[in-house]
């Protein structure tokens, strides 16, 4: 065969094979090997990507890769994750100097189980980011949990009405259109045969849903707070994964629910044992285990768990049963 031809055939083959997402290259310090990965996600710790030879994902800490090397042979990824590095050190801490002049470092004390509860529930309804949009390719995470799409960005709506306070999870409209849907794209895949498998069937209703969470989504820089990913969680099944997704990859969101969670399962210890509570001990010894218990299975929540607890399920209904009463 011809060289000219032989190339042709080459360039006919490789633009023929299904092209799933962006590449990243990747190196370790004092190491030589250089490693093509297909990108996924990442945060302020670490980077998850896939390898092109397997289905095998893997995660590594940005601490054990040659980070100068990254930088000037990745820039793109680079400047996500200095965008998130900015913001992590935006919402740092004030100086001791600043904190003593602050008017809200003294807060309003709790003085017993019901002023507790109203505290707590001003903080579940905290603003937070939700998972960056830019930093994750949601086909890649829905085709990893084998999740639908549709469903994945109806979560987005789900999730911004059981953030306020009067609001319910209530399923949206589109939930049952959408698992028809699915269903239908899972037949015409099916019927396609095996080279078909890794290909992405996108929908009308996903593009469309896809498209209203993005523009929701920069027009309110924090949509979502601690109540609304309570009340998903509580729900589980099809409209609690999603949102168990999204979390593992917001750490911000994860880290700020922890401290909260933390706080008040320490501020309920205190109060307790204080003569003015007294008459609700009970109350306060209760919602402190509640508390711990939240927090305990909300620190499982991260990538190298993979499974979705029935017990944070049951953790965060336990809490939501004590504070919405």
């Amino acid at each position: 065969m011809p060289a000219h031809r032989a190339l042709l055939l080459l360039s006919f083959i490789l633009t023929a094979l299904p092209v799933w997402g962006e590449t990243v290259q990747l190196r370790r310090p004092g190491n030589a090997t250089i490693i093509t990965f297909e990108y996924i996600t990442l945060d302020e710790e670490a980077i998850m990507v896939k390898r092109l030879d397997s289905d095998a994902v893997l995660n590594y800490k940005w601490e054990d890769l040659d980070l100068d090397w990254v930088s000037k042979n990745n820039p793109k990824l680079w400047a996500e994750r200095q965008q998130l590095l900015a913001e992590a050190k935006s919402l740092k801490k004030m100086s001791k100097k600043e904190a003593e002049v602050d008017p809200f470092a003294q807060g309003t004390a709790a003085t017993d189980n019901k002023s507790m509860v109203k505290n707590l529930l001003i903080s579940l309804q905290d603003g937070l980011k939700g998972m960056s949009l830019s930093a994750n390719r949601v086909e890649v995470v829905c085709y990893e949990f084998q999740l639908d799409e549709n469903l994945f960005w109806l979560a987005f709506d789900e999730l911004k009405q059981a953030s306020l306070l009067s609001g319910k999870a209530e399923p949206s409209a589109r939930t049952e259109d959408a698992a028809e849907e699915n269903k239908d794209a899972n037949s015409k895949t099916k019927a396609q045969g095996k080279s078909t498998t890794k290909t992405k069937v996108r929908t009308a209703a996903s593009t469309a849903a896809e498209s209203a969470a993005r523009k929701s989504h920069e027009g309110d820089s924090r949509p979502y707070n601690s109540l609304g990913y309570l009340r998903m969680l509580a729900e589980g099944g099809t409209r609690g994964k999603p949102v168990w997704m999204m979390l593992r990859r917001a750490t911000a969101d994860r880290g700020t629910m922890l401290a909260m969670l933390e706080k008040y399962a320490k501020l309920c210890g205190d109060l307790s044992v204080q003569p003015q509570a007294a008459a609700s001990k009970t109350e306060l010894v209760v919602l402190k285990k509640a508390l711990e218990n939240c927090a305990e299975s909300l620190a499982k929540v991260n990538r190298e768990n993979n499974a979705v607890e029935a017990r944070l399920q049951s953790d965060c209904r336990t809490l939501l049963a004590l504070v919405l009463r």
